[in-house]
Formats: structure tokens, C-alpha cells, sequence
């Protein structure tokens, strides 16, 4: 048996009681792994592998897709899941990383990025202002981490947030054809 760490992105049904969960993992980047029987009322994997939970995650290797065993909550971040506009930037977040990054890249700085982007959306005094510009600084240190960082003569000249959000909206649409305005 082995363990995983990350947090849970996605959930797609599959079968009559299996689901597929994507996760982004501090060892092995993007990840899918299957729980068999986990939408059943019974189902002991079914409290924990929640959407945008934080768990250690215990698999057995398998022909397609590893299987989970078991699992340790780390974090729930019950304020994301508890407001409606927090759980919007949380779901953005989890479109970009199925739509910018491979299964199996690992990188621990884009690990670390993830769980400080969702440790800050938790914090439960962060105002509408703080979450899009937490939005589009992380997306900034996405553009940054995969070696596209928009040269100083562009960003050097910045007068307002409003010229730096435009800058890297156009950036991102450009690069991942994901328009950032239009998904938070």
C-alpha cells in the first residue's frame, strides 16, 4: 500500500457506486485514482474524499488506475466549502490545474502555490477585493512557474491593479485559453 498527499479536485461518477478523483499531489502533480463503492450510503472512503478536501491518501496500485484504501483529513476548508463565491475561486482553481498540467508531472513549488492559494481563500476575513487579487496573483505565479513570465518592459510600467489584471488575463488566455474574468 502506498500514500499520497493532495487535494482532491475533481469527482466524476463512474459505474454504478465507483468514482474517479483527480487530485493534485505534492509527490506525483496531477493524479487520478479510483474508489470502488465509495457513492454507497455505507461507504467508509465517503466522508473524506470530498471536492477540495486536503488528505493523505492511501492506494494500491492497479492495472489503470490506482485504488483508494483509506484516508487522512488534513484539512476540510470548511469556510471555501460554506460560501458560495470562495467555493466559484476554489472551482477556477481546480479548472485550471485539469487544463494546465500533465498526469504525473510532480513540481513542489506549484504544491505549494495550490495549497497557499486555498489556505488563503479559507481565511474567513478575506474581503471580495482580496479574493480576485489572490486570484490573479496566483494566477501570475502560474504564468511564472511554467517559464512564461511576461517581460519587465511589460510589467515594469504597471499604474494600477486594473492594467496588472488585463496583463495577466490576456497572458493566460493567450498561453492556456482559459479567460480568468469570465470564470470568477
Amino acid at each position: 500500500m502506498k500514500s499520497v498527499e493532495g487535494i482532491i479536485l475533481k469527482k466524476t461518477p463512474r459505474r454504478e457506486a465507483d468514482s474517479v478523483f483527480t487530485l493534485y499531489t505534492k509527490e506525483h502533480g496531477l493524479m487520478h485514482l479510483q474508489a470502488k463503492g465509495v457513492r454507497k450510503q455505507t461507504a467508509k472512503l465517503k466522508a473524506g474524499l470530498s471536492v477540495f478536501n486536503w488528505v493523505e491518501l492511501f492506494y494500491v496500485p492497479a492495472k489503470y488506475l490506482p485504488i483508494a484504501t483509506d484516508f487522512k483529513v488534513k484539512d476540510d476548508f470548511k469556510v471555501v466549502k460554506n460560501d458560495i463565491k470562495r467555493l466559484k475561486l476554489a472551482s477556477f482553481l481546480a479548472h485550471v490545474m485539469n487544463r494546465v498540467f500533465e498526469p504525473g508531472l510532480s513540481d513542489p513549488a506549484v504544491w505549494w502555490s495550490v495549497l497557499g492559494y486555498f489556505n488563503d481563500i479559507n481565511h474567513p476575513d478575506l474581503a471580495r477585493e482580496g479574493m480576485i487579487k489572490l486570484v490573479y496573483s496566483w494566477c501570475y505565479r502560474m504564468l511564472v512557474l511554467n517559464g512564461l513570465k511576461p517581460p519587465h518592459s511589460i510589467t515594469g510600467n504597471l499604474k494600477s491593479s486594473t492594467e496588472f489584471k488585463n496583463i495577466v488575463d490576456g497572458l493566460f488566455e493567450y498561453h492556456f485559453g482559459i479567460n480568468i474574468s469570465k470564470l470568477i
